[in-house]
């Protein structure tokens, strides 16, 4: 949403340079049945937290178009996690969602060494919970997809902790397509499909098939496309602008 091998050796992503970083900026234009329905934006900035260089990984998504007044359904989601690149571990995540007349706020402290783990939600009522060390957000587990790949003879295991449950969420290839993309990464792009999917538990991603995503078939692995079927029908979100970490506009220049 994609470790120290002290940690959790099954998701050691420390030793690897990740392929995004501050400045990024990621927007995707949401269709429903082929029907303007939103925007949404992924980007990454530099912060600190008690001292340690860490970045922030954001997602927003919001209505537009006919979509929200012919249904009268307004969305303005507002997502944060706290990432630290040197150990590939997660901090936290803060939530700020608002979707039709539902609203709710979320913030999960998690300090990665103990997995001691902090939750302010209404909707939660337990407020304290001990997780296996390096678990990650929910964000930061779509990060980390980025980081590592994900092979084609197996899926890729990640420990995620979403909503106030722990589950393992396994990440499947499903094959390769050429698209036509936005500049800079222009027609015929090659990208690969993946399917995330839940090994046990509960969270976001809830049936198989559910979502699909193409990422860009280089080491950047930029998502480009999603499809998620829904109840009406599907919806699908496609690059629309792509800006590069900062760090990659200074050697490309």
């Amino acid at each position: 949403m994609i470790l120290a091998a002290t940690l959790a050796p099954t998701q050691q992503t420390g030793a690897t340079e990740p392929p995004f970083g501050p400045g990024e900026i990621i927007q995707m234009k949401i269709t429903c049945a082929h029907i303007l329905a939103g925007r949404a934006r992924m980007s990454v900035e530099a912060a600190e937290r008690e001292g340690r260089p860490v970045w922030n990984l954001i997602a927003q998504a919001w209505t537009e178009g006919f979509f929200p007044r012919f249904y009268r359904f307004r969305v303005r989601d507002r997502t944060v996690a706290t990432w630290e690149p040197k150990s590939g571990c997660s901090l936290g995540i803060e939530k700020h969602l608002r979707e039709g007349r539902a609203k709710r706020d979320q913030v999960v402290r998690i300090d990665p060494e103990s997995g001691a783990t902090r939750v302010e939600d209404r909707k939660i009522s337990e407020s304290r919970f001990e997780l296996p060390p390096c678990t990650l957000d929910v964000l930061s587990a779509f990060f980390v997809t980025r980081v590592r790949g994900v092979p084609e003879s197996s899926p890729l295991t990640l420990s995620v902790f979403d909503n106030g449950r722990r589950y393992q969420l396994a990440v499947r290839f499903l094959g390769r397509e050429r698209l036509d993309l936005p500049s800079p990464l222009g027609k015929r792009c090659p990208t690969v499909i993946v399917e995330p999917t839940l090994m046990e538990g509960s969270g976001l991603f809830v049936r198989k098939g559910n979502l699909k995503i193409w990422l860009t078939d280089d080491h950047r692995r930029i998502p480009v496309r999603m499809r998620s079927k829904i109840p009406i029908g599907s919806v699908s979100a496609d690059l629309e602008s792509y800006v590069p970490p900062a760090r990659m506009d200074e050697e490309a220049s």
